[in-house]
């Protein structure tokens, strides 16, 4: 990938100026292979576990995937899965339209093992459900008022691809893109009672597939913009504090870093926090040969 410089849209309220950039500091590609019969491929949703140390993520076909994740000095040395399971439901049965999308870990680090608890947005539904970490369903997460009716979405694809939890505003999600009525160019993070919204980057299509916290509490964004092989994917990481949006019908938002390629194509879906300042996001291959899982390390400084 390749770093572009960009700038800011227009705003209308102004965050806390606590991180200026995003530094990358190592890749790793997860092979495509089987594992206790299920392929390692199409994930969309990381987590880590600080408790387990445990890397947990979810694919598009609906399977749940623990990985052994090896850091030495701030670089990736070794991914090794150790578990794989598919969703299910909580008869047991294989959640019907899985397209599982986004993954959030609570109690993960609390210093308590064995209480950790996972929550995946669906993309088809729209629906949040509790799991635990063997993939199976505990309990539904409720989602806000707007996001509850499947036809007010622009499309089946462009429903909840992220959720994280916020310690004063609970669970937030988002839609790929906004909803119908809304201005195309508008992105909206929600909670069950709440909305907030900014622009989107300034890219066609772009549209939100990763939510983080950082450590100040404003969010981390993770917009994907895709127009087509003849155009450059765009990888905008990006910084919003729902605490300085006030009343301001659009929030100020703070691009860390924007990534763009003509040649290499990541299509980073998923985005977890390793410890402090230091996070970790994964490319979805689609299943197809030319694409890959990637993973890349990286700090908001």
């Amino acid at each position: 990938m390749i770093l572009v410089a960009c700038s800011a849209p227009p705003v209308t309220a102004a965050p806390k100026r606590t991180y200026a950039a995003v530094k990358l500091l190592s890749q790793f590609t997860i092979p495509r292979t089987n594992f206790k019969d299920l392929t390692i491929s199409e994930l969309s949703g990381l987590a880590w576990d600080q408790d387990e140390q445990l890397l947990y993520a979810v694919s598009d076909q609906g399977r749940i995937f623990h990985f052994k994740l090896k850091l030495d000095h701030e670089q990736i040395t070794a991914v090794e899965p150790v578990f794989a399971a598919t969703l299910v439901d909580n008869k047991g049965k294989p959640i019907k339209l899985r397209d599982s999308e986004g993954l959030f870990a609570l109690n993960a680090n609390n210093r308590k093992k064995g209480d950790t608890q996972l929550i995946v947005s669906f993309e088809h539904g729209p629906r949040i459900y509790r799991m635990s970490p063997q993939g199976r369903q505990v309990g539904v997460v409720p989602l806000h008022q707007d996001l509850q009716n499947p036809k007010a979405y622009r499309s089946q694809n462009s429903m909840l691809e992220s959720v994280a939890y916020h310690p004063k505003y609970g669970f937030l999600t988002a839609p790929e893109r906004s909803l119908k009525g809304e201005p195309d160019n508008l992105q909206t993070i929600y909670s069950t009672k709440q909305k907030w919204s900014f622009l989107a980057y300034p890219a066609e299509n772009s549209s939100v597939t990763g939510l983080e916290i950082l450590p100040d509490k404003s969010l981390l964004v993770l917009e994907r913009a895709w127009a087509g092989i003849l155009h450059p994917m765009v990888i905008s990481l990006r910084r919003v504090d729902l605490e300085a949006c006030g009343k301001a019908k659009v929030c100020e938002v703070q691009d860390l870093g924007v990534y763009s390629s003509l040649i290499q194509v990541d299509n980073f879906e998923g985005l977890t926090q390793i410890r402090d300042n230091l996070y970790l996001m994964v490319s979805d291959d689609g299943e197809r040969e030319l694409l890959r899982t990637q993973l890349s390390l990286f700090k908001v400084e």
